[in-house]
């Protein structure tokens, strides 16, 4: 009985592994100036997800957006294989080379929209933009 626990359990972390679910909080000095309050929360690719931005006084946000992993197994093999650490990517026991990426729109009270983008890997920053109803930019990154 203990083997199958230990099994479960290692299969478990495997399934659970990648991008585990956490906060990122905005780093000011890489974001647009007026972006005064930024986090971006999610709990991997199927869980909870929420983005919230203060800008120009107006608080936006979005929850329960689409979070999208994503993997480029052929550029990769180009890269690392074949051999041990392709095997490894390929079998997603290696789960440092996933893409994440989402696309929410963030609503104001006032109900204008902000249609954003944003892209990251496993433990890296995530940056991307938002879009204006006038088509303006915004830049934001996120550590």
């Amino acid at each position: 009985m203990d083997a199958r626990l230990t099994v479960l359990v290692c299969l478990a972390a495997f399934a659970l592994g990648g991008c585990a679910g956490h906060t990122h909080s905005l780093i000011p000095e890489h974001s647009d100036r007026d972006i005064t309050i930024g986090t971006f929360q999610h709990e991997g690719p199927q869980g909870s997800s929420m983005m919230v931005l203060e800008y120009r006084g107006a608080r936006f946000e979005a929850r329960g957006f689409a979070i999208v992993r994503n993997q480029n197994l052929a550029e990769l093999r180009r890269s690392y294989g074949p051999g041990k650490h392709y095997d490894q990517i390929f079998s997603a026991l290696d789960t440092d080379h996933y893409l994440y990426s989402a696309q929410p729109v963030l609503r104001a009270d006032s109900g204008v929209t902000l249609r954003c983008s944003a892209v990251w890997r496993a433990e890296g920053s995530l940056a991307g933009h938002c879009v204006t109803g006038d088509g303006a930019r915004i830049h934001f990154r996120y550590g």
